[in-house]
């Protein structure tokens, strides 16, 4: 049995195939409906996972974009005393994140970082 996964055609015939071999204890009349049925939903599936996937994908570009304009900024020595990072004792340390995260900057900063650091701070 050849399996073409690498295109849409080849796995809808293979999902087919397999729903096939597993509804044929299920009657003729609700059989192909319950097998559209469930390949309209496997496929919604699919494309909300491949949107996600592509939106967390654009936003780690995004960021890494940021991070680089910030590394260049840093070495180029055009920071700001705005743009820096509070750092304690003059080592980075977690306190300096916690520091830049409880500063005015706080909408850029995601939900989950902010939470951690409460975790942290306990």
């Amino acid at each position: 049995m050849n399996i073409d996964l690498d295109n849409t055609a080849g796995r809808k015939e293979y999902l087919s195939e397999k729903l096939d071999d597993l509804l044929d204890g299920i009657t003729e009349s609700y059989g192909t409906i319950l097998m559209e049925e469930l390949l309209n939903r496997l496929e919604l599936a699919i494309k909300d996972f491949n949107d996600e996937m592509k939106s967390l994908c654009d936003q780690m570009v995004k960021k890494q974009e940021e991070r680089q304009h910030l590394l260049e900024m840093l070495k180029s020595k055009a920071v700001t005393p705005s743009q820096t990072v509070r750092v304690i004792d003059s080592e980075p340390t977690d306190n300096a994140l916690v520091d830049n995260i409880d500063s005015d900057s706080e909408e850029d900063v995601p939900l989950w970082e902010k939470k951690l650091v409460k975790l942290e701070k306990k």
